[in-house]
């Protein structure tokens, strides 16, 4: 898996915005957030509680289910890589909402 933490790193995959809610389950608690972009390999999320750098998470909505990692956080804003590329159908049913 590549890592995309550098700063001015190009990623490898086009983000496409939205907002969307998900479903968080980290260090034994629960929290709701929303995706404000998504690619196969990542997502730019917000939260009220957000988890913090480094935090091993997975992610739920509309029946599908992903585990990723915290890779950056400030303030109530942060970024996932995803353990697995999300495939072309776990994508379109978190933007579009179907």
């Amino acid at each position: 898996m590549t890592d995309l933490t550098g700063a001015g790193e190009r990623r490898l995959e086009p983000r496409r915005k939205m907002f969307g809610p998900v479903a968080l389950r980290f260090g034994g608690m629960a929290a709701r957030a929303h995706f404000l972009d998504l690619s196969c390999w990542g997502a730019l999320a917000y939260c009220e509680t957000p988890p913090g750098q480094g935090a091993y998470l997975v992610v739920e909505a509309l029946g599908v289910q992903a585990s990723a990692r915290v890779i950056w956080a400030n303030g109530k804003r942060f970024g996932i890589q995803f353990s697995q590329p999300l495939t072309q159908e776990a994508m379109d049913a978190w933007i579009e909402g179907a």
